[in-house]
């Protein structure tokens, strides 16, 4: 029974984020405690890819002072592991940022360190939300509902048999093809990482989200309410 080793792990999926330079900083202080010096200097990384070449780093100051970093990114990689005074392993943490996901795992042989280190982070990047992050959660559902009111509204522009009913159709049309067909993963990513410049308000997918809101109300008002009253 003495070579068995129990380790204990927690994996989860986090809530679309979007991070600043000072956010990262804090949650490398987060995923930092209780290592040793030694641990982070030998086994902390930092990574991003830029031009197909991964980078990697062991300090995150030195991380986020190169040069040649973009100033927004989606992808982004924290790992860090712990070895006891016997060598054998401790404890380790993964976190890892993408266009379509943001994955943590953190694993140990401690299970009370392993829940407090997975909550710790949780409830950092809860704080750090994506303010889109709904229309992320609820895209099918959002799609079911355009694709509803789609249906709805052309049976009532055929019997209408104006052309001006079918004008708002035809813009719920592109929208229901650019969130069906289209990587809105580009416009919303799970991880929205700013490394240079702060978010401005009218932003890309700030303006677009705006965009397809008005559209939804627009073709729901005129295509659907109006009529009915008429």
């Amino acid at each position: 029974m003495d070579n068995i080793e129990k380790r204990y792990e927690r994996k989860g999926t986090i809530n679309p984020c979007s991070l600043d330079r000072n956010d990262l900083l804090k949650l490398t202080e987060i995923i930092q405690e209780t290592f040793t010096k030694p641990e982070i200097d030998r086994y902390f990384r930092v990574s991003t890819t830029v031009a197909e070449t991964r980078v990697f780093s062991n300090s995150i100051q030195d991380f986020l002072n190169q040069k040649e970093l973009p100033p927004k990114v989606s992808d982004l990689s924290f790992y860090i592991e712990g070895w006891d005074k016997e060598s054998r392993f401790d404890k380790n943490i993964l976190l890892d940022f993408s266009k379509y996901s943001i994955q943590l795992s953190v694993e140990g042989i401690d299970p009370v360190w392993v829940h407090d280190k997975y909550i710790r982070i949780v409830k950092y990047l809860k704080k750090k939300a994506a303010t889109y992050w709904p229309l992320i959660l609820l895209e099918r559902f959002i799609i079911f509902i355009i694709t509803i009111l789609l249906i709805i509204n052309i049976v009532i522009s055929i019997k209408k048999g104006e052309f001006s009913y079918y004008i708002d159709k035809v813009a719920l049309l592109g929208l229901w093809i650019f969130l069906v067909f289209y990587d809105t993963r580009k416009i919303w990513p799970y991880s929205n990482i700013r490394l240079r410049d702060s978010q401005p308000i009218l932003s890309k997918a700030n303006i677009i989200t705006i965009i397809i809101v008005i559209l939804v109300i627009a073709t729901v008002m005129g295509g659907t309410i109006l009529p009915f009253l008429k």
